[in-house]
Formats: structure tokens, sequence, C-alpha cells
């Protein structure tokens, strides 16, 4: 993608914030790659929505891509399984 498109996609997201269209902002996000909000994924996390974390992180890497990427999903799973073994 060209430094205009690029350009063109952070305004678009700063537009988005700006009005209040979240989901609409962390789903561009995750389908350009281009910018990994830290904070979205702060909260969902600590919301302890795992679905939604992977979905999220998946936007930017896969499990296989390198093995920290492979650490961080093992580490969601393990979480959510606890998670559910706690219920």
């Amino acid at each position: 993608m060209s430094s205009l498109s690029r350009e063109l996609v952070f305004l678009i997201l700063q537009f988005l914030d700006e009005e209040k269209f979240k989901e609409t902002v962390h789903k561009l996000e995750q389908e350009s790659g281009f910018f990994f909000n830290m904070k979205h994924f702060e909260d969902q996390v600590q919301a302890g929505e795992w679905d939604e974390v992977k979905r999220y992180l998946c936007g930017f890497t896969k499990v296989e891509d390198n093995p920290c990427s492979t650490r961080i999903f093992f580490k969601i799973r393990k979480q959510k399984y606890l998670e559910a073994l706690d219920r």
C-alpha cells in the first residue's frame, strides 16, 4: 500500500475516533493492520473478552508468524481454559 493510502487510513481512523465510532475504528485498525491500539487491547483483556482479543490480534499477527505470537496466542487460550475450569 502506498504511503498516501496509509496516511488516508490514519486520517479516517482519526475522524472515526473523534466521531465516537469505536467499533468501526477497531475494525479498520484490524483490517488495515496499520495501527495496533494497545489501550483497546488492554481493555478487552481486562474485561476477559478472549474471543475479541484473539480476533483483534489476528489482524496483526498469526500464531505461526514467530515465537512471540505463538506464546501470546497460547496464553490467551490458557487463560480462556482456566476461566472455563473455574466456572
